[in-house]
């Protein structure tokens, strides 16, 4: 669309030139609306979406697995433990079953539950805590807080881009009011430029996310601290699960605001 709109910001003065241009142009228009029939259609996002909610589920059900939180107990014999996770893992499947058209096969050859799943929990409960805190609490808390800056930062980008597309358009118009018989117009351009930003702007809801990854970064940092008070098999089991929730929080609702 603003190639389209850039390839009419002169007024040609012979029939020829001008219909090659309107010609090109109204090429650039049709194959942006081509695209949006497809992205329509295709809803590439949905599935975008239900990946990231599957692929989270699945981290948040291994870790409460190998640190013998709620649900996969340590006093759980192996077998029946895996057998609980192997059932959490088909009502997943069967649950996001629309993605299989779209999942890589090569990943359903892989091992359910690895040897390195079954030693870690036969660690200590404070190896286990250590571990559990290093490799998923920070992680998922430096994530966020990189995530949070990447999306202010975008939102500046974008919103500077409205601002001064938005301030160009208004110097066309008072340059054309001044000058009515140029036969450059580029309020068109500026205009469609602006638009397209703002559309990118509502597409991508960088501010929503900063506002998101920024509470959840937060919320782990404290949810660390706690880690001090943890004594006993029953904290450690509960620390787990408060941090999954957080952890899943996000992306839970993020999910279900995708599917309103």
């Amino acid at each position: 669309m603003i190639i389209g709109a850039l390839l009419t910001i002169y007024s040609f003065n012979y029939e020829f030139s001008k219909l090659i241009i309107y010609s090109v142009s109204g090429l650039f228009l049709l194959t942006s609306l081509i695209l949006t029939i497809i992205l329509k259609s295709k809803a590439f996002e949905d599935t975008w979406y239900q990946g990231r909610a599957l692929a989270e589920s699945i981290k948040t059900l291994t870790w409460r697995f190998v640190t013998g939180s709620e649900l996969f107990e340590l006093h759980i014999t192996q077998v029946d433990v895996n057998k609980i996770f192997i059932d959490r893992l088909k009502d997943l499947a069967n649950e996001f079953n629309d993605l299989n058209k779209t999942l890589d096969a090569s990943i359903l050859t892989l091992p359910v539950i690895t040897p390195r799943m079954e030693d870690i929990r036969k660690l200590t409960t404070e190896e286990r805590k250590n571990l559990y805190i290093d490799q998923r609490i920070k992680d998922q808390k430096d994530w966020y807080s990189r995530k949070a800056q990447f999306n202010k930062s975008r939102y500046d980008l974008w919103f500077g881009i409205i601002i001064i597309t938005q301030f160009l358009s208004l110097v066309c118009i008072v340059i054309l009011i001044k000058n009515p018989s140029l036969n450059w117009n580029l309020v068109g351009l500026f205009t469609t430029i602006s638009a397209a930003a703002i559309s990118w702007l509502q597409l991508k809801q960088h501010q929503e996310l900063k506002q998101a990854y920024t509470t959840a970064a937060q919320e782990l940092n404290f949810i660390e601290a706690s880690s001090l008070s943890i004594t006993t098999e029953t904290d450690f089991s509960r620390f787990v699960l408060d941090s999954e929730n957080a952890i899943s929080r996000e992306h839970t609702l993020w999910l279900a605001q995708k599917r309103k």
